[in-house]
């Protein structure tokens, strides 16, 4: 049972690790390295005989050294958004016209 806790996370962290190199470019990644772009790409698959990729190997180790990742925190992600929706609500406030004519005629009459 253990194990297999270990593996979820495993993936978890693979599945973070992944979508941040693709967020952020591999280019870069390679540049960052030192290495060639091709090189960052094998490190995301399983070439020739092994049985994972180095990637994957990173987060199985990652996983087993107690690494969280702070992405699969639902709540604290839902926190976040919430703080951006509000910040997000107060600017637009203060871009609205207040006050003028055509902005307070609401009312239809008939």
């Amino acid at each position: 049972m253990e194990f297999a806790k270990e593996r979820k996370k495993a993936l978890q962290i693979e599945s973070y690790l992944l979508s941040k190199i693709s967020l952020r470019g591999q280019t870069k990644l390679a540049k960052m390295l030192g290495l060639n772009e091709a090189a960052v790409s094998r490190l995301k698959a399983a070439t020739g005989k092994q049985k994972y990729s180095t990637m994957k190997l990173m987060s199985l180790i990652l996983a087993y050294a107690g690494m969280e990742t702070p992405e699969f925190d639902l709540v604290g992600t839902m926190s976040r958004l919430e703080k951006k929706l509000e910040r997000m609500e107060e600017l637009l406030a203060k871009k609205k016209p207040g006050g003028n004519r055509a902005s307070s005629q609401l009312a239809l009459e008939l």
